[in-house]
């Protein structure tokens, strides 16, 4: 972003200044004024400083006399240079025109420019009165695809851009630098992180292959804990029936010694008499 904002700058710039330097930039003034005499006349020629080319150019013509005076012939020319040299745009002419003293004449005159045309206009002034003669070419009207108020406006629109581009771009850099630092701290931050990581990972496995042989040597100690205690709570009841059968065998002898006892102190004694035989001596 940084660099794409910078050199949307440095573009804006080159712009700028090949303009300027393409229209060759002279002094800022929206008309010029030149003025003659010839001949006990006077005059004066407004004319546009910048044109633009198809342009209609306005000039305003006034001349005046001195004393009173006959003019002959009053002309004005204007023409612009071409590749073959010049060429006439606008011829304005006054003849047999008489002036008294302090008397003015005023002419708007209209010049319409082709559309091709380039470069400064040059204005032929020629005057003959019955009190003499003068002729006067001067160059003029600067016809150009860009004039100077133009360019100076653009000029002024492109400097707010680029102050405002440049104001831009350090903000976006002091941010950019600080990203920056932020971003090689949490790559620091990273690649110890990573470390850990991968230790944990690597007991992980080693964890996880010893649950893994745990857990199947859990699962054999419980089919063989099963197959015990199904034996056990087998032998139990078996152990339970024979105890009762023990008790009741118990019981039973008891009852059977008693009675035995009962029955004995209860019959009458017989007395058996052993009588002893006397053996003759051999």
């Amino acid at each position: 972003m940084v660099s794409q904002l910078w050199n949307k700058i440095r573009i804006q710039i080159l712009g700028m200044t090949l303009l300027l330097v393409s229209c060759h930039l002279v002094k800022a003034s929206h008309s010029n004024i030149v003025s003659f005499t010839y001949g006990y006349i006077w005059g004066s020629l407004e004319f546009p400083e910048e044109a633009h080319s198809a342009e209609t150019v306005t000039c305003n013509l006034t001349i005046g006399a001195y004393i009173d005076v006959n003019v002959y012939n009053f002309t004005l020319e204007v023409s612009r240079l071409t590749g073959g040299g010049w060429q006439s745009l606008r011829t304005d002419q006054i003849t047999l025109q008489h002036l008294a003293q302090g008397e003015n004449l005023t002419r708007q005159i209209m010049i319409a420019l082709p559309q091709n045309t380039t470069g400064m206009l040059r204005y032929t002034v020629e005057a003959s009165t019955d009190k003499g003669f003068g002729k006067t070419a001067f160059y003029g009207t600067y016809v150009r695809p860009v004039t100077y108020t133009e360019l100076s406006s653009l000029y002024d629109e492109l400097l707010v851009n680029y102050s405002r581009l440049q104001a831009d771009y350090d903000q976006l850099l002091e941010t950019y630098e600080n990203l920056n630092l932020t971003c090689q701290s949490l790559a620091r931050q990273y690649n110890v992180t990573q470390t850990e990581y991968n230790s944990l990972n690597s007991s992980y496995e080693s964890l996880n292959a010893s649950y893994n042989s745990l857990r199947s040597d859990y699962d054999s100690l419980q089919e063989h804990y099963d197959y015990v205690k199904e034996k056990y709570d087998s032998s139990t009841t078996e152990l339970s029936i024979v105890r009762n059968l023990m008790f009741g065998f118990g019981i039973a002898t008891a009852i059977l010694a008693a009675t035995t006892i009962y029955f004995k102190k209860k019959a009458p004694y017989i007395v058996l008499r052993k009588e002893t035989a006397v053996k003759p001596d051999n």
